[in-house]
């Protein structure tokens, strides 16, 4: 659970507690002193006097009004849709620093808030698909990749290239992309303030699944990858319930290839498309707003 999750849970449940105070004590007092206020003077009470009994307990009712917004808010953001801000270049060129998704929440299943257990599975994430998920090596924090590989696949990533072998075949695919012109390259040039954000794009056909990627030949992958058991360097096969999971900048990406899979249990739910994009350094991006591939 996210900090800002966990203070939306604490304001609500805060909020509620006033709810139910007002509407249990101090509400039907203030019904009761309106009505002595009214039984006591010989001329009718003017609109305001009435308001003022009945906000008498202004800060208790003002907090207790919250609620209802609170807990509408808290239902949409656990079952249904979150937003999520990318942070860093590790899916461009399909999502940009600065970017904030939404996320859909029940694709895959309606889930418990407090620890993501499945309750109810209502499909399961298909390749291609960009998900966002807790991170393995620290589940508070969240993280959003493409899924490459399935459970049962065979995924091998060499020299820069990609392969995968799906669950039942007997034959690995090469993963072949086509680079784009040069007049539509927008990340040739070295941000030094972001070096990451730099490469060449192109279009990547990933088993029928087409969507954009980015390769940057001057940059030098020194971490090595995760090694699975007796498996050849740079090769993985997918557990059952799990999936492998890339960033569209391959050379600037911390994903499956390092730390392993993600467990299903660990998935939030689909990135679905961009609700805001901008950064201090390049300002709002209108045109970045939309659904994603």
């Amino acid at each position: 659970m996210n900090n800002i999750t966990l203070i939306l849970y604490v304001a609500t449940g805060l909020s509620a507690l006033f709810w139910f105070a007002d509407l249990l004590y101090f509400k039907p007092g203030r019904k009761q002193a309106l009505k002595n206020a009214e039984i006591s003077h010989r001329i009718p009470l003017t609109r305001k006097e009435k308001e003022a009994i009945m906000n008498s307990n202004g800060f208790i009712s003002s907090i207790a009004s919250c609620f209802p917004v609170l807990f509408v808010v808290l239902i949409v953001r656990s079952f249904c849709y979150e937003p999520f801000r990318i942070p860093s270049a590790s899916m461009m060129p399909t999502l940009l620093r600065g970017d904030f998704v939404i996320v859909e929440k029940f694709r895959y299943g309606l889930r418990n808030p407090l620890n993501n257990e499945t309750w109810i599975k209502t499909s399961s994430p298909q390749r291609g698909e960009i998900v966002v998920f807790k991170y393995p090596e620290d589940t508070k924090i969240d993280y959003i990749k493409r899924i490459i590989g399935l459970p049962g696949d065979t995924v091998v990533f060499n020299k820069g290239e990609l392969f995968i072998k799906p669950a039942g075949e007997s034959n690995y695919t090469k993963i072949s992309a086509v680079e784009d012109p040069a007049s539509q390259q927008m990340w040739t040039a070295v941000n030094l303030s972001y070096t990451s954000e730099h490469g060449l794009t192109g279009t990547e056909d990933l088993l029928g699944y087409k969507h954009k990627i980015m390769h940057d030949s001057s940059a030098n992958i020194v971490e090595k990858f995760y090694v699975q058991g007796d498996r050849h360097y740079g090769e993985w096969v997918v557990p059952e319930g799990s999936y492998f999971v890339m960033g569209d900048n391959r050379e600037h990406s911390r994903d499956s290839r390092f730390w392993g899979f993600v467990p299903d249990k660990y998935l939030v739910g689909r990135a679905v498309g961009i609700w805001f994009s901008g950064t201090f350094d390049s300002g709002i991006r209108i045109d970045r707003l939309g659904g994603l591939e």
